[in-house]
C-alpha cells in the first residue's frame, strides 16, 4: 500500500502552502504519486488559515514560511491557537537552526530545506501522517 493512504484506505488529505505556484505543483505531483489527496493550495498565509477552518480534518499542511499576506510562521500560531494543531511539515528555504528549532519546539513536526528532493518530501511526509497530533 502506498504511503499516502490510511489503514483505512482512504488517501491522507494535504495542503500545500506555497507562494510559488511550480514549487507547489511539484510539491503536489510528488504527494499524488504516493497515494496522497491535494485538497487545496496556499498561497498565502490568509488563505491557508481559512482553508484549515474549512477543513479541519486535513491529514497534513505543508508550509512555506515565506507566503504573502500572513507569513508561515503568523499562520502556524494562527492554526495552532485554534485548537489541536494539524499535522505540519515546513518546507522553505530558511535553515538557520534557531528557527528550526523553535518551530519544532512549538509543534511543527518535520522540516525540510528547498531545493526539495523527492524522496526526502514522501520520507518525511509518510513519517509525519503517522505521527500522534500534539494538543
Amino acid at each position: 500500500m502506498k504511503g499516502g493512504v490510511a489503514p483505512s484506505g482512504r488517501p491522507y488529505q494535504v495542503i500545500i502552502a506555497e507562494n510559488s505556484k511550480f514549487q507547489a505543483k511539484q510539491l503536489a505531483q510528488i504527494l499524488e504519486s504516493e497515494g496522497y489527496e491535494v485538497v487545496g493550495f496556499a498561497e498565502t498565509g490568509k488563505e491557508l488559515l481559512n482553508m484549515y477552518k474549512e477543513n479541519r480534518k486535513v491529514d497534513l499542511i505543508t508550509l512555506d514560511l515565506h507566503l504573502p499576506v500572513i507569513d508561515g510562521f503568523a499562520a502556524f500560531h494562527e492554526m495552532k491557537e485554534m485548537g489541536v494543531l494539524p499535522r505540519v511539515i515546513v518546507i522553505t528555504d530558511e535553515n538557520t537552526p534557531a528557527v528550526i528549532k523553535s518551530l519544532t519546539d512549538d509543534g511543527i513536526m518535520d522540516y525540510l530545506v528547498k531545493p526539495i528532493k523527492r524522496e526526502k518530501v514522501l520520507e518525511k511526509a509518510n513519517a509525519t501522517v503517522r505521527k500522534t497530533i500534539k494538543i
